[in-house]
């Protein structure tokens, strides 16, 4: 007599002997995500909603990122290079591996972008740095470019590395050291960047390269003692993270920075101008009062702006986590 075996079993035992595998679904990829953010930044993503930005988040598909004057974000492209765009500046990310991860070019709208890459780390892939008057394979060092549409200009201050820079499609091209810096000045026509038009399209900005001239030494030494500082703070940082998270997981609190649990809310005052003070000068032009509430995902979610009333008597000079009022 044969034992049945279950339809179940047959069935996975069919797909086997077909070659097939049950696989666990494939984490999302860990980069790249923005690390830091300093002052007022926005962000855009895959949705086409702006939204200011005030904490660490990965990037997927697609972004833009924004900085007012004083704001400055970091993104780590991947475990040996990050980019850091700088106040007043817009970057665009068009394309994020939705598998991999992989970034493979970063358009420089306007401002400055420092990239950092140690000369002894091979990347994993290229990517293009690109804007309106230049496009290269970004090489491994510590640089910043910068891009102003409307007087034409872009250059680039090397503090560690070399690179060889030209302007976009152009033939002349110089040799840049570290403590070095070259320009390209660019041409405008009717408050636009003037171009030539070649066969096929191919466009090459009007203009001319500046000679190659050093660096500020003062400059090369705030720049070492900026990265310094910005390494023993992302030391820090990371310090409390652990701390913070290692008593968030004894107090129940599936919701970071700052700690909630499912369902609490936290408030938080944007644009505070005197932060020492213990009340949320929502009275003051500029200055709001914003809600917040933890979801099952762990993240704080259905951002809400409150009138002064409210926000006056909710929030305070630190963000306040508790209760949701409704």
């Amino acid at each position: 007599m044969f034992r049945k075996i279950p339809t179940v079993k047959v069935l996975f035992y069919v797909l086997m002997s077909l070659g097939f595998a049950l696989k666990a679904p494939a984490a999302a990829p860990k980069y790249p995500a923005v690390s830091q953010v300093r002052g007022a930044v926005w962000l855009t993503g895959k949705d086409g909603k702006r939204l200011s930005l005030r904490k660490p988040v990965a990037l997927r598909e697609k972004a833009v990122l924004e900085t007012s004057l004083d704001g400055e974000v970091k993104v780590q492209l991947d475990e040996k290079r990050t980019i850091t765009l700088l106040g007043a500046g817009e970057l665009t990310i068009p394309v994020i591996s939705w598998e991999s991860g992989e970034a493979p070019v970063v358009i420089l709208k306007t401002g400055q972008l420092r990239w950092q890459q140690s000369l002894k780390d091979k990347a994993a892939y290229n990517i293009a740095l690109r804007s309106d008057l230049f496009e290269f394979i970004a090489p491994p060092g510590d640089y910043v470019l910068s891009v102003d549409p409307s007087r034409a200009l872009a250059g680039v201050k090397m503090f560690e590395g070399s690179m060889e820079f030209s302007a976009l499609n152009g033939e002349d091209s110089v040799q840049v050291q570290g403590g070095q810096q070259v320009s390209f000045q660019g041409v405008l026509e009717g408050g636009e960047i003037a171009y030539d038009i070649l066969l096929k399209g191919k466009k090459i900005p009007r203009g001319r390269l500046t000679a190659v001239t050093a660096l500020d030494l003062k400059e090369l030494a705030k720049a070492s003692e900026a990265e310094k500082l910005r390494q023993k703070k992302e030391k820090l940082e990371k310090q409390r993270v652990a701390k913070a998270r290692a008593l968030d997981a004894k107090e129940g609190a599936i919701c970071q920075g700052p700690a909630g649990r499912f369902n609490e809310c936290s408030w938080t005052c944007l644009n505070n101008p005197k932060k020492e003070k213990k009340a949320c000068l929502v009275t003051v032009p500029g200055v709001s009062c914003v809600r917040h509430r933890c979801n099952a995902n762990g993240e704080w979610a259905e951002e809400t702006v409150l009138d002064a009333e409210k926000g006056g008597s909710l929030c305070k000079a630190q963000v306040v986590v508790g209760p949701c009022d409704y």
